[in-house]
């Protein structure tokens, strides 16, 4: 009987734990479309000791949330705290990174009616 409870209780604390969103994301920068119809958010995701920080860009309508539980919908990449974006026109975001190839894992070039441009850059995070 008391193996019973004790397994009980060590499931209740695994479903329990299985629900904390450990990752935090920390928002860089928030551009909205010249039109108003979009808005861009630049990022680093962190989701605790063991994971690197992850660069990451989420395009959403003009009245989409954000929260800590989203990821990047249109680039994630890794290894990296660099990322930056803005607006060409709009219809052309432009996200500036330096992750390399390896370490992107998410590299979407439309959403929607949006066009999408990558830069790499590494000279650009090293002036800051």
């Amino acid at each position: 009987m008391k193996y019973k409870w004790l397994i009980f209780f060590i499931l209740v604390l695994f479903l329990f734990g299985s629900c904390i969103n450990i990752c935090k994301n920390e928002i860089y920068k928030i551009e909205i479309s010249p039109d108003g119809k979009y808005k861009a958010i630049a990022f680093i995701r962190s989701c605790g000791a063991t994971t690197s920080f992850s660069p990451q860009v989420s395009l959403l309508n003009e009245n989409g949330k954000f929260t800590d539980r989203e990821k990047g919908n249109i680039f994630i990449g890794n290894n990296s705290r660099n990322i930056d974006i803005f607006w060409e026109n709009d219809f052309t975001l432009v996200i500036i990174h330096n992750s390399v190839e390896n370490d992107i894992f998410i590299k979407i070039d439309n959403f929607e009616d949006i066009d999408i441009k990558y830069i790499f850059s590494e000279d650009i995070f090293n002036a800051r």
